[in-house]
């Protein structure tokens, strides 16, 4: 009676394992410590039940009652510590039920070929068979249910998110219906028939999950590929920009010795306030032949000047602060392409803004520590997603969060981003 009460809660802490993988990297250490705390009381509290429930004597109601419910301890522990996740639990103990549903039918066949039948009298050899079947499965399940979440879109997606996360567990209910009188089903058909329900959804959704990452992986590249390009672009408009201040100050030069008769002219004539004017013309012809210079690097310079001056041509205020060594130890490419998606899509948000029309940039780098803030003004209510961002379901859109996404995972940098009093702040926080 202990070792069968031994067996079936070293099953349920394996299941619990299972559920705990694909969350297993987003994680912090102390979250870790504190679940397998939770989890080991919870492991305490299974085994005293199971033993208690075996006391009577191994029989399949016995077993009923020790395995059925011994799931809700673990999950309840890790529903506390992992929180804010309610659809991706669902979906997992789901997955994770019809993963055991497979091991519970194996250990079973194997028990009745080797001995004829399945009966009572071997549910301790069964429980043993399902810790052998785990043990020697152990890498393909690691890697199976490490990689197990969807893509984060489908629970974002509410006309989604309900139908992915119950889906797995409806199926594991159908399949218990047929046992619902019995453990182990009387002949070989029966055995099978059922057996296949399970591994035919997880051979599918195998399936599907790959399919699902390839199209991810192709729209990555797309992202990417767009991205470059808007760089080009922004280099290509830059060297216009350069070409054109090259142009109208080779012809101020060109009409530097008109100019200065035209002042001696001016003067001669007693005209003093005329000649003034005309110097204040030709300074602010002069002025307008610069192109501002943010800081040193010439990609992302190139960035912040081209996006700048655009958003003042549509009369929207700007404010920077922009202090950056020479040669930033973050890659230049990928600062760039950061700051220019996310300049276009607050110049985008400013530009439908029926109010004041502003921006603020913010890009610093002291003593190894990066900051990027970026500040627009936008009267109206924006998506937040549920990893804190703002999303859109427009096709061609979502560059700009795309592009923070991938510099955040490379960079591990910590994003902020908020939408209080009609002001959106995004805030950037990375290490060199």
């Amino acid at each position: 009676m202990l070792l069968a009460g031994i067996f079936a809660t070293t099953i349920q802490l394996s299941s619990a394992y299972l559920r705990y993988l694909p969350f297993s990297r987003e994680l912090s250490d102390e979250t870790i410590s504190l679940l397998l705390k939770s989890l080991l009381a919870a492991g305490a509290f299974s085994l005293a039940w199971n033993i208690s429930v075996f006391s009577d004597g191994l029989t399949y109601r016995a077993y009923r009652f020790a395995m059925f419910p011994g799931w809700l301890p673990y999950v309840l522990a890790s529903l506390i510590v992992i929180r804010k996740k309610f659809a991706q639990h669902l979906f997992i103990i789901g997955m994770q039920f019809l993963w055991t549903f497979m091991l519970h039918a194996l250990a079973g066949m194997t028990i009745a070929f080797f001995y004829g039948a399945m009966t009572e009298e071997f549910i301790p050899l069964q429980l043993f068979t399902y810790l052998v079947l785990f043990t020697i499965l152990f890498p393909l399940e690691r890697k199976f249910f490490i990689n197990l979440l969807p893509n984060e879109k489908f629970f974002a997606d509410k006309s989604l998110r309900w139908y992915i996360a119950g889906l797995p567990i409806i199926i594991f209910i159908g399949a218990m219906i047929g046992i619902s009188d019995v453990v182990f089903f009387p002949t070989w058909q029966d055995k099978f028939s059922h057996l296949i329900i399970p591994v035919m959804f997880l051979l599918i959704y195998r399936s599907l999950s790959l399919a699902t990452r390839q199209v991810e992986e192709k729209n990555l590249r797309e992202r990417k590929n767009r991205a470059l390009q808007q760089q080009a672009d922004s280099i290509s408009e830059h060297n216009a920009l350069m070409e054109k201040s090259q142009r109208e100050v080779a012809e101020l030069r060109a009409n530097l010795e008109k100019n200065y008769l035209e002042i001696e002219k001016l003067l001669t004539a007693g005209k003093k306030s005329s000649a003034m004017k005309f110097i204040r013309r030709q300074t602010k012809l002069l002025d307008s032949t610069r192109v501002k210079t943010f800081c040193l690097s010439p990609l992302i310079n190139a960035a912040l000047s081209i996006h700048l001056s655009r958003a003042e041509k549509f009369g929207i205020k700007i404010f920077h602060k922009i202090d950056l060594p020479a040669k930033p130890a973050t890659d230049e490419n990928d600062l760039a392409v950061l700051v220019s998606n996310l300049l276009e899509n607050a110049i985008a948000a400013s530009k439908k803004n029926p109010a004041e029309k502003k921006i603020s940039v913010i890009l610093r780098n002291s003593g190894g520590q990066n900051v990027l803030e970026i500040e627009n003004r936008f009267d109206f209510p924006i998506k937040i997603g549920e990893n804190g961002l703002p999303y859109t379901s427009k096709i061609g859109h979502g560059l700009g969060m795309a592009s923070l996404e991938l510099f955040a995972k490379k960079y591990d940098a910590f994003v902020d981003f908020s939408h209080e009093d009609k002001i959106v702040r995004l805030s950037v926080y990375w290490n060199d």
